[in-house]
């Protein structure tokens, strides 16, 4: 008899074709559960349906699963259908700003895990406001002519990171979408507002299969 279990608080589970990636952010790490989409059913909000009792003691036994949906909501991203234009050269007041916001956000960056990266990502919030597009082009194009400036530059989790914090401070929300694939197995992230990817392109995240939006 089939049994219902919840992803357990932290882990975020994805099938790519035959298997299914685990994403753990207490421990700051991946798993890979080779050819366990046979026998594994991903549904919403976070479920997992297992065929029978063993199946289920192994998920619980390895802190994948548990028998209580979890008290915060999934969510699930909207599929990236669009990417936002380059907007125009930034003014030399926008570039310095952001450089030195892009600065404090590396400090903040450095040596934390993962969770701890989700939880400040926000920095200090702006006021919130309907998404302008000039706004938005202006930000992450002064974001994009900055960074190569900013010493320390990193990869996409803290190059995400640091356009979350701007983009935060100039009142405009993006969601935090981390993707996986398998065979190689390779994780990226990057910056949604509902389907448009910001500061990336579809080419490349249409690669990953969405484990995580935060």
């Amino acid at each position: 008899m089939s049994m219902e279990l919840w992803c357990a608080e932290g882990v975020f589970l994805a099938r790519v074709r035959e298997d299914i990636v685990v994403l753990d952010v207490n421990a700051d790490r991946y798993h890979c559960l080779l050819d366990a989409a046979d026998w594994m059913v991903l549904g919403k909000s976070g479920s997992v349906t297992v065929p029978d009792e063993p199946a289920a003691r192994e998920l619980l036994s390895a802190g994948i699963a548990m028998g209580d949906c979890a008290k915060t909501p999934r969510r699930r991203p909207e599929a990236a259908r669009r990417q936002f234009a380059t907007a125009a050269a930034p003014s030399r007041w926008s570039l310095f700003r952001t450089g030195v916001a892009i600065a404090s956000t590396t400090m903040a960056f450095r040596g934390l895990p993962l969770r701890q990266l989700i939880a400040g990502s926000a920095g200090s919030p702006g006021p919130v406001r309907p998404v302008d597009d000039r706004c938005l082009g202006e930000t992450v194009a002064a974001f994009q002519g900055a960074l190569p400036w900013v010493p320390f530059e990193g990869e996409c989790l803290q190059r995400a990171f640091q356009l979350r914090r701007v983009l935060t401070g100039r009142g405009i929300h993006a969601d935090w979408i981390f993707g996986v694939r398998t065979w190689p197995f390779a994780a990226h992230c990057w910056l949604q507002i509902g389907d448009l990817v910001i500061a990336d392109t579809l080419e490349r995240v249409d690669r990953y299969t969405p484990i995580m939006v935060a």
